[in-house]
């Protein structure tokens, strides 16, 4: 996981506000941006693979716990990172009843 400076001003420049969702494959790489998916697998404690129907991508929540459950449909707001295979840090979190979690990262 890349945790650069660029990245950390990309994300603190960008709220956890959820904007209309992008397709991953056509996400931006290191601009605040919102997706839209289900989650296929949880990877780690604080990371899982979100799929939508143009591309897979693991989302970062770290070092929150996961709010998200195999199978559940969820938005995602935050950037995705320069790094190959890139990863999306996420700012928020929308589940499917509307729920809203918002992260908190702290890269010291």
């Amino acid at each position: 996981m890349i945790r650069s400076a660029a990245m950390a001003a990309v994300l603190l420049s960008a709220s956890a506000a959820f904007a209309l969702p992008v397709p991953i494959a056509k996400a931006p790489r290191g601009q605040p941006v919102t997706l839209s998916g289900k989650v296929m697998r949880i990877t780690d404690t604080d990371a899982f693979r979100l799929k939508d129907e143009t591309g897979v991508v693991t989302v970062y929540v770290g070092p929150n716990d996961l709010p998200v459950e195999v199978g559940e449909t969820v938005t995602v707001s935050g950037a995705l990172e320069e790094g190959f295979p890139p990863e999306f840090i996420a700012l928020g979190l929308r589940r499917a009843d509307g729920r809203e979690v918002t992260f908190r990262h702290d890269w010291g």
